[in-house]
C-alpha cells in the first residue's frame, strides 16, 4: 500500500467517531496554539527593541559617557592597582570633553558622525505669559542624524551656531503646542529660566530664539519625554551657563555595523591617550548590547512560557495514546482479517501510526491557525496590562509555523508508537475470535 492508501485509511476510520476524534483533537489544538502564541510573544521582544533601535539612531551607534563609579579609574600610573583591587570606588578620570569629539572624528577611521551631548531638567521655558517646565538638551550639529529625529519645520543647529555660541534653540512638538498654540515659533524669544547648580543661589534667565521645531516623536519606550526638550548649542551651555567644556557622552555614528567593535576599541585608545588613562574608564555603549539583552529575555520567556505549551502537548498527546488503545480493541477483528488476508505487521504498524500522525496534524494546523490570533492577543495583553504603551508586536514566523507542525507529528509519532505497536502484534487466529 501506498502512503495515500494509509492516509485514507486513517481519515476514513477517524471518521468513523467524530466526536471522539473531535475531542482529541482539541487538546492538540491547545498546546500548538500555545506553541506559536509564545514563539511569536518572545520573537516581539527582539522585534520591539530593534524598532526603537532604528527610532532612536540605528544599530551603528556607540554612545561614551563617564559612570560616576568604575573598577578601573584615574591615570595609567595606578590603573594597574585599581584593577587589582578589583573594587568599586569613585571613577576619579577626567571628565569628556568637547575637543575628545574633534580628537575622535580625526583620528578614528570609520567614524561617519560624532556629535558631543549634555543634558538637565528644572527648566522653566516662558513665552508671551504661557509657562511650561522642560529639559534641555545641548549638543551640535549632526544630533538629528544620530537620533533619526528631524525638523518638522524651520532648521536644526548649524556648525556655525556652534561655533559662535548663538542664543538659538530647536524646540520640541509639544513646547510648540503649549506655548505657541496656532502661533508660528520660528523667530520668536523663549526665555529659558533654571536655578543654577553649579553657583548656590544663583538663577539663570536665558532669551533664546526658535529657529526649528522638532517632528513629534511620541513618547512611548525609548522616546519618552523627547517631544518636550529644548535644544540649544553645547558651546551656548558651556559659556553662558556651565563655564567650562566637559560633557556627558559623546555619541559616535560608525559607517558599518560590522565595524562597531573595532571603532570601539579605537576609540577606547584615543579617549585614553587624551585623558592620559587607559580609556576603560569610559563605558561604552552600543545598540547591538541592547538587542543581545532583548534577545536573552525573549529566550527566557519563550522557555518559561513554552514549559507551559509543553505540559499541554503532553496531556494532549497521553489522550491520543489512550484514543489508539480503544481503538485498537475495537477493532480487533478488523486487524485479525486484514493478517488472514495477508497484510504483514509492518502494514498495520503503519497504518496505526499514521492514523495517529493524522489525527495530531490536523490538531496541528489548526492550532497554529488559531496561535496566529492568540500571539497577537497576547501581544494586546502586554501592550494593555502589562507594559502599557510598549506597543509589543507578535511576530508570526514561517519558522514557528513549521515548529508547531513538526512538534504535532512528533507527537502523533511518540505516542501512537505504543498503541500501534501492540496492533500489530496481535495474531490472525486470536483476533478473529476476540469478541
Amino acid at each position: 500500500m501506498g502512503i495515500l492508501a494509509y492516509i485514507g485509511l486513517a481519515l476514513s476510520s477517524l471518521r468513523r467517531n467524530p466526536l471522539r476524534s473531535a475531542l482529541t483533537i482539541l487538546g492538540i489544538v491547545a498546546g500548538v496554539c500555545a506553541v506559536v502564541g509564545v514563539v511569536s510573544v518572545g520573537d516581539g521582544s527582539r522585534a520591539m527593541v530593534l524598532r526603537e533601535i532604528e527610532r532612536t539612531g540605528g544599530l551603528n551607534v556607540i554612545e561614551i559617557y563617564k559612570d560616576a563609579w568604575d573598577r578601573q579609574s584615574g591615570t595609567l600610573s595606578n590603573a594597574a592597582s585599581q584593577v587589582t583591587r578589583r573594587r568599586w570606588q569613585r571613577n576619579r578620570a577626567e571628565p569628556l570633553e568637547t575637543p575628545d569629539v574633534e580628537a575622535l572624528l580625526g583620528t578614528v577611521a570609520n567614524i561617519n558622525l560624532a556629535v558631543p551631548e549634555d543634558d538637565f531638567g528644572g527648566v522653566n521655558l516662558n513665552y508671551n505669559g504661557q509657562s511650561k517646565p522642560s529639559r534641555v538638551v545641548a549638543t551640535a550639529s549632526g544630533y538629528d542624524i544620530l537620533h533619526n529625529w528631524y525638523v518638522e519645520s524651520g532648521r536644526f543647529l548649524s556648525d556655525a551656531d556652534d561655533r559662535e555660541a548663538r542664543s538659538v534653540t530647536v524646540i520640541g512638538f509639544n513646547v510648540k503646542e503649549e506655548l505657541f498654540g496656532d502661533t508660528d515659533p520660528i523667530g520668536k524669544e523663549v526665555k529659558a529660566t533654571r536655578q543654577s547648580s553649579w553657583r548656590r543661589g544663583t538663577r539663570f534667565d536665558v532669551r533664546m530664539t526658535v529657529i526649528g521645531v522638532m517632528e513629534e516623536k511620541g513618547g512611548s519606550m525609548d522616546t519618552e519625554g523627547w517631544d518636550d526638550r529644548f535644544i540649544i548649542p553645547i558651546t551656548t551651555l558651556q559659556q553662558r551657563f556651565k563655564g567650562r567644556k566637559d560633557i556627558e557622552r559623546i555619541r559616535v555614528q560608525v559607517s558599518d555595523l560590522n565595524l562597531v567593535e573595532s571603532v570601539t576599541e579605537d576609540a577606547k585608545f584615543i579617549l585614553g591617550r587624551q585623558h592620559n588613562n587607559t580609556g576603560e574608564e569610559y563605558q561604552y555603549w552600543t545598540a547591538k548590547e541592547e538587542l543581545a539583552q532583548a534577545e536573552k529575555m525573549g529566550t527566557i520567556m519563550k522557555l518559561s512560557m513554552g514549559a507551559i505549551a509543553g505540559i499541554a502537548l503532553l496531556v494532549a498527546g497521553i489522550g491520543v495514546m489512550n484514543i489508539m488503545l480503544v481503538s485498537v480493541t475495537e477493532r480487533t477483528k478488523e486487524i485479525g482479517l486484514r493478517k488472514a488476508v495477508g497484510a504483514k505487521r509492518r502494514d498495520i504498524l503503519i497504518q496505526f501510526l499514521i492514523e495517529a500522525m493524522v489525527l495530531t496534524f490536523s490538531g496541528g494546523i489548526m492550532g497554529a491557525s488559531v496561535g496566529i490570533f492568540a500571539g497577537k492577543g497576547f501581544a494586546w495583553v502586554i501592550t494593555k496590562f502589562v507594559w502599557p504603551d510598549s506597543g509589543w508586536p507578535a511576530v508570526i514566523s514561517t519558522q514557528a509555523i513549521i515548529l508547531a507542525l513538526s512538534v504535532s507529528i512528533g507527537v502523533g509519532l511518540f505516542f501512537g508508537l505504543y498503541p500501534a505497536n501492540k496492533a500489530s502484534k496481535l495474531q490472525p487466529i486470536e483476533a478473529l475470535r476476540s469478541d
